[in-house]
């Protein structure tokens, strides 16, 4: 719903963990009931300046049922409280307790009796009208991405941060500093070895700043700094958030992992949005060397919407993705893109390819009817893939896109998503799936049906005024 509202232009940011507030000047009536449901949605836990001063806590719970090839049963509790101390002050509490993660394979957590266990979001915020900052633990996501993003997906894993936001005009800057997990490895020689104890420390800092010269145009260039290692101490300048990341690196002579994203959309008339997103983790510009010939470390988005044509609440979506194998990996496993143990950029790692489609129509804001359908090409490569460096055997190396035996998956779905005043919600999604060389294995085929329901219930909110 957040989406629909920004690519219509009633919303002003999408890329940060914080959305913009709503503006539905020259709206139309599909966009004005959107934007009434998603401040209802928001407003208990989200929205800042509603509760002043006092305490507010809630419960939502999720019942998810997946027909495949057994039939499956998952429980998802969402307890929040949030306390206003006044205007500008508050501190949020978001827990995720869900049984579903727990058979995640990536998810290197504890669990309890099959369910896992962690703070979403837990920050103390202050906000002025034109500044913010927070410290805590969020989830971030930066950029359009339908599928994921290049630079934080919403995928990731929540991380421990001090961020900090200036919008002005036409000028928004963000600015995080994080620390990450030790990785996996690392954390299983602990458990299996009680007299182990890790000195690998693992630290990000990133920074956006984005331009809105004309109305519906933005502009972002980001830059965001992995390192850490045994016995690495954190970098105060990396916590400067005006200084060129990749500047001090190189002056300091140490081998982290620096980023850059060029990001660009516009939204026009309320009808259309194209949106873009470049990354370059490692681009090489000579071919003098052996090593000059490292692959060069790249990812692309690309999309665009349409909406209300040709009639009221019809929304079309079309988006590419692209990321280069190697890309998010790097010789010292530290500073590998990951994040208790899931990629903190692009949900599938490099070395593979998306185009994703989709045709949704709105009945108001309570009903939304869609069929999507994506087309994924994935080779061998992977953000772990030990760092062999290939192209340091021969005098000219070149690889081809996808690597190796490339997995091929195809995904068509129905989907009917419906909502009840402010507490009760419930999608259906009805998809059928067709895999060739599943997990990279030749000749390994997999195709079938998927039914999957949820229900969610938003319990009746706990109030209390200071």
């Amino acid at each position: 719903m957040a989406r629909d509202l920004y690519g219509r232009g009633a919303l002003r940011t999408l890329e940060y963990s914080r959305l913009g507030e709503l503006s539905l000047n020259d709206a139309n009536d599909t966009a004005r009931k959107l934007g009434k449901r998603f401040d209802l949605l928001s407003q208990d836990y989200y929205s800042a300046g509603r509760h002043l001063p006092g305490l507010r806590a809630g419960l939502e719970l999720v019942e998810s049922n997946r027909q495949n090839d057994g039939d499956i049963n998952y429980v998802k509790f969402f307890p929040y409280v949030r306390a206003d101390f006044n205007e500008k002050l508050s501190a949020n509490l978001l827990y995720r307790i869900d049984a579903e993660l727990d058979n995640d394979p990536r998810y290197d957590g504890k669990s309890w009796d099959g369910i896992a266990g962690f703070p979403e979001n837990a920050t103390l915020d202050y906000r002025a009208d034109d500044f913010s900052l927070r410290f805590g633990i969020e989830r971030l996501s930066w950029g359009f991405g339908q599928y994921s993003n290049l630079t934080f997906a919403r995928q990731a894993m929540p991380m421990t941060v001090v961020g900090l936001s200036y919008r002005r005009s036409i000028f928004d800057f963000e600015s995080v500093v994080g620390f990450l997990s030790p990785l996996k490895d690392q954390l299983d020689l602990m458990e299996n070895d009680t007299s182990f104890f890790t000195s690998q420390q693992r630290y990000l800092a990133a920074h956006s700043l984005t331009l809105r010269p004309l109305g519906g145009l933005s502009v972002s260039l980001r830059e965001i700094m992995l390192y850490g290692g045994p016995g690495r101490r954190f970098e105060p300048a990396y916590a400067i958030p005006f200084i060129w990341y990749h500047g001090q690196q190189l002056n300091s002579r140490m081998d982290d992992n620096a980023f850059f994203a060029l990001a660009a959309d516009y939204r026009a008339l309320h009808k259309v949005w194209v949106y873009s997103e470049f990354l370059i983790d490692d681009f090489q510009t000579e071919k003098k060397t052996r090593g000059d010939y490292e692959p060069n470390q790249l990812g692309f988005i690309s999309g665009i919407e349409a909406y209300d044509l040709p009639i009221e609440g019809m929304n079309y979506e079309l988006e590419y993705a692209r990321i280069n194998n190697w890309t998010y990996n790097q010789a010292r496993a530290h500073n590998r893109y990951l994040n208790s143990n899931f990629p903190i950029g692009f949900s599938d790692g490099p070395d593979v390819d998306i185009l994703s489609w989709q045709v949704s129509w709105w009945h108001g804001a309570d009903i939304r009817i869609a069929y999507s359908g994506s087309y994924r090409r994935r080779g061998e490569g992977r953000i772990n893939t030990p760092w062999s460096r290939p192209w340091l055997s021969v005098d000219e190396y070149s690889e081809p896109f996808p690597t190796g035996t490339v997995e091929r998956k195809l995904v068509n779905g129905i989907e009917l998503l419906a909502f009840h005043k402010n507490w009760i919600w419930g999608n259906f999604t009805l998809k059928f799936t067709d895999i060739a060389n599943v997990e990279n294995i030749p000749g390994r085929e997999y195709d079938g049906w998927e039914m999957v329901a949820n229900v969610g219930v938003k319990l009746p909110p706990f109030s209390w005024e200071f």
